[in-house]
């Protein structure tokens, strides 16, 4: 039977604190749980200024639908989008924070549902939902003290679409569907047919997905990512 429980090696910084640790740095985590947080509930609330504020000058982003991008273009996108009928929203369901002993990189992981409601034929509306993890790449700013993003990626876990009336169930293409990531996948087929764009299909996905797609090979990636921005090295996101 295949391993769908252990990650891959060098996926866990060992000089990271996460849990307990010196106040300080518990009071650090604290920061970085609230900048964290603050993606979904800024962007679903249109708090642009807010939104631009946990993210350093020169950040890199990545979405379903606008791949690596600026996190100001993704916010013109957001705008755009929004301008369009695109509805999208979040839940927080929790976070923990490496961060290093002398506290000026550290990485949150936050859990969180990606929530984006679609209109089908007849006016059938429907929300397709992805259980994802949030992954916040920190560094903090030697003459400010301030933290800030430098890149900001997801894993894609976990999806499902939900008809809002329970009595109208919208149809969809089932083998057209399998095409996508099942991290994602009725997302992404609702957004490539609603909004225009072409989702990117390579994303990083659960951890029972290793070694059998591409979306498992990029979630053991991300991870080694996560260990070498820890151990202070020069990682391009």
């Amino acid at each position: 039977m295949p391993d769908l429980h252990s990650l891959p090696e060098n996926s866990r910084p060992e000089s990271a604190v996460r849990n307990n640790g010196p106040d300080h740095l518990v009071l650090e985590r604290c920061k970085l749980r609230e900048l964290a947080e603050g993606w979904p509930c800024y962007r679903d609330s249109c708090e642009w200024e807010n939104l631009k504020s946990i993210f350093h000058p020169g950040a890199y982003i990545y979405t379903s639908w606008t791949g690596r991008t600026h996190f100001e273009d993704f916010i013109k996108a957001s705008k755009a989008g929004m301008d369009k009928g695109v509805f999208i929203m979040h839940r927080i369901h929790g976070s923990t924070t490496d961060i290093n002993q002398e506290a000026t990189r550290a990485v949150t992981k936050m859990k969180a549902t990606i929530t984006q409601r679609f209109e089908f034929e007849d006016g059938i509306e429907a929300d397709a939902e992805s259980d994802c993890r949030f992954v916040f790449f920190w560094s903090r700013d030697a003459q400010t003290g301030d933290w800030g993003a430098d890149y900001v990626r997801h894993f894609y876990e976990k999806d499902k679409l939900i008809p809002v009336d329970p009595n109208r169930i919208p149809k969809i293409d089932a083998e057209a569907a399998k095409a996508y990531p099942i991290g994602y996948r009725y997302l992404a087929y609702c957004q490539e047919r609603t909004m225009g764009v072409r989702v990117i299909r390579d994303l990083p996905g659960h951890r029972r997905e290793s070694g059998s797609t591409v979306n498992g090979e990029k979630h053991d990636i991300l991870y080694k990512q996560i260990w070498a921005w820890m151990d202070g090295q020069n990682v391009e996101i």
